[in-house]
């Protein structure tokens, strides 16, 4: 059986309390300036109701799967007051969906995650989709689908995530039909709030030379992005066996004579930059300056009998040895587990609305619970009274499941919380080689939540 490694419960009661009073902080300050997130700021949350903005922003983290009105009368339970389901619509509607980003933001601001990697935080980039209430007139999320005559709308979730914390720092959120992951992960990095030295760790979609020259600019980051094996010419030219090399690069946007003899000899790259008109090119892919001089280090490396990964990296090769490379992008598995548990046992993929505003509310939310579920999780400690064949973690559906319950009563925690989330443990197997079971995914009925 699981146990919390506190020699005073009075210890972990508060450790548990700080993390839902750092959040419900945030909140109550923001209530303080509600203007700055509604739409209408002279108008929207100046008449006392029920549904306050403070009110209405807790409502919506403490939702699960759940029709909308049981999860109002679960809010409301026990309580003199009372408010509909159209008077929720009606008030959420009020409510910017940039309130929730930067509830994401500044609650991770005041968190105190402090878990790093030989010093450095480690930040894995990638996206999810979600499906959402089937709107054909919404062009950028509506796509066809075989399976459903009247199409599909998708949204793709971009996301930063805290390797060693487990908690989502950003999240650009796009429609399915207007995707740019390049894009999105440049803004992600350019707003990052860094403190100190990171390292932006990417799959193979996120292989491009404007994203890590975005990263080397950034003081104190680094980046260890997948690339193929065909990346470019100068990779595509490397053998195939392991190896650790520096490989030099001339970028330039322009195309004059002694550019094209450069581009010829296999001197220099093209890459489509900024125009001199200051028009905003579709195919622009280059950011800074022409002509631009870099290098960047490639690591190749076997990961069985016949098959190998190729990174690209600026870290350096004294301290991060061709080891270290593989060991880390091994890591960045962690934001692709935390999809499951984002979407299964925060509930992401329950949406109580229709509108898009009222959705990027909700997916928000998600990740703001996310967080907090995980950083209440992340005080259990496991110690088990006999030796056993497996180590083991706390199942994560049922620990943000007592979280979110937590959360929403908003009462002092008994210094049991985390013992009980402690009970519901299972074991960790290393070295899974399964064949991913891919699933088509398909709609949830939204009718049932909103209707």
């Amino acid at each position: 059986m699981g146990k919390v490694s506190y020699k005073n419960p009075k210890e972990a009661d508060k450790k548990v309390r700080q993390i839902r009073d750092t959040l419900n902080g945030v909140i109550s300050e923001m209530a303080k300036n509600a203007s700055s997130f509604v739409v209408n700021p002279e108008k929207d949350f100046t008449r006392k109701r029920t549904l306050t903005f403070e009110r209405m922003l807790k409502i919506i983290l403490g939702m699960g799967g759940q029709s909308l009105n049981k999860e109002l009368a679960d809010y409301f339970m026990g309580a003199d007051d009372f408010a509909t389901k159209s008077a929720f619509v009606q008030q959420r509607d009020k409510i910017h969906p940039e309130a929730f980003k930067y509830l994401l933001h500044k609650s991770n601001e005041l968190s105190s995650d402090e878990k790093t990697y030989m010093g450095y935080r480690l930040y894995a980039c990638d996206g999810t989709v979600v499906n959402v209430a089937t709107n054909p007139e919404n062009k950028e999320t509506h796509v066809n689908s075989y399976r459903h005559p009247e199409g599909l709308n998708q949204y793709h979730v971009n996301t930063l995530f805290d390797l060693m914390n487990k908690t989502y720092t950003d999240a650009v959120i796009q429609g399915v039909r207007v995707v740019d992951e390049l894009q999105a992960a440049v803004s992600m990095i350019n707003n990052l709030p860094l403190k100190g030295k990171a390292i932006f760790i990417g799959d193979r979609g996120y292989a491009a030379i404007n994203l890590m020259e975005h990263c080397r600019r950034k003081d104190g980051m680094e980046f260890l992005i997948r690339v193929k094996e065909g990346w470019n010419t100068e990779v595509k030219a490397l053998p195939m066996e392991e190896f650790d090399v520096d490989v030099p690069l001339d970028i330039r946007t322009t195309q004059t004579k002694e550019d094209k003899v450069a581009f010829k000899n296999g001197t220099a790259k093209y890459i489509s930059g900024k125009s001199k008109f200051g028009k905003n090119k579709v195919s622009q892919t280059w950011d800074f300056e022409s002509k631009h001089k870099m290098s960047i280090r490639v690591v190749r490396f076997k990961i069985t009998e016949d098959k190998y990964e190729t990174i690209a990296t600026s870290l350096d090769r004294g301290s991060f040895p061709a080891d270290k490379i593989k060991e880390l992008y091994n890591m960045r598995w962690g934001i692709e587990t935390s999809f499951r548990d984002l979407k299964y046992a925060i509930g992401m993929v329950n949406f109580h609305a229709r509108k898009d505003n009222a959705i990027i509310q909700e997916i928000f939310a998600s990740l703001v619970m996310y967080n907090f579920s995980e950083r209440i999780t992340a005080c259990v400690v496991i110690v088990c009274a006999t030796p056993r064949v497996y180590e083991y973690q706390v199942n994560f559906a049922v620990s943000a499941h007592i979280c979110r319950s937590y959360y929403r009563k908003q009462e002092n925690a008994p210094p049991t919380i985390l013992q009980e989330i402690a009970k519901y443990i299972e074991p960790v197997r290393q070295g899974r080689a399964d064949k991913r079971k891919l699933k088509a995914q398909t709609v949830v009925n939204f009718i049932y939540r909103v209707a």
